[in-house]
């Protein structure tokens, strides 16, 4: 999966790999599809560099969005040189930290940034996670009704949310965000009885 045409296969599995050159003092973060691993971390072998991780993802959108988180905070946190674009001439240069060592950051302080940003991802794209989200904007819409004064449609709306909304919390079990529904149910019927 390089640059070039990440779009094609940004839905196919792929993999997100950390790369470390010895001489070069230098570390990488890169994505390839899962159908094309191989090869790109064969390119990236001829010219030095020792595959350190794998990780695999369903789709190329996460292991992109995990590639971009682990950057965008190392660069945020000062590690902000690369290798020169002529050191890699099978590409992937921007995706480097050149002489991290300077910075005090090693290779294992890589390996754990990824890994958590890897396990953040996969998180938020899980099922479950998906579901939370929506019959959390689901009782946004519930909250906006109710302001609104749209209280039978507030009503269908909590009819059709809160049994889906209760089982998720308990299958997580999340005894807290079914207080916080029974909580917000409570000021909802209170608004509901309350004289206009």
């Amino acid at each position: 999966m390089s640059a070039r045409n990440f779009h094609d296969y940004a839905d196919d599995p792929a993999i997100l790999y950390v790369l470390h050159h010895e001489v070069q003092d230098a570390l990488k973060v890169g994505i390839a599809s899962a159908a094309g691993q191989e090869l790109r971390l064969q390119a990236h072998r001829r010219h030095g560099w020792t595959t350190e991780l794998r990780i695999e993802f369903e789709t190329g959108h996460q292991a992109l969005q995990v590639e971009r988180a682990v950057l965008s905070f190392l660069r945020s946190c000062g590690a902000t040189s690369t290798v020169l674009q002529a050191a890699m001439p099978q590409g992937g240069y921007t995706e480097t930290l050149a002489h991290p060592r300077l910075l005090g950051l090693d290779l294992q302080d890589l390996l754990q940034v990824t890994h958590l940003a890897s396990r953040l991802v996969r998180k938020a794209h899980c099922s479950l996670s998906r579901a939370m989200r929506v019959l959390f904007d689901a009782v946004g819409v519930l909250q906006l009704l109710v302001e609104r004064g749209h209280k039978d449609r507030a009503r269908e709306v909590l009819c059709q949310v809160l049994p889906l909304q209760l089982q998720l919390a308990q299958a997580v079990g999340r005894d807290d965000i079914a207080l916080e529904v029974h909580e917000f149910l409570q000021a909802v019927e209170a608004k509901w009885t309350a004289p206009a």
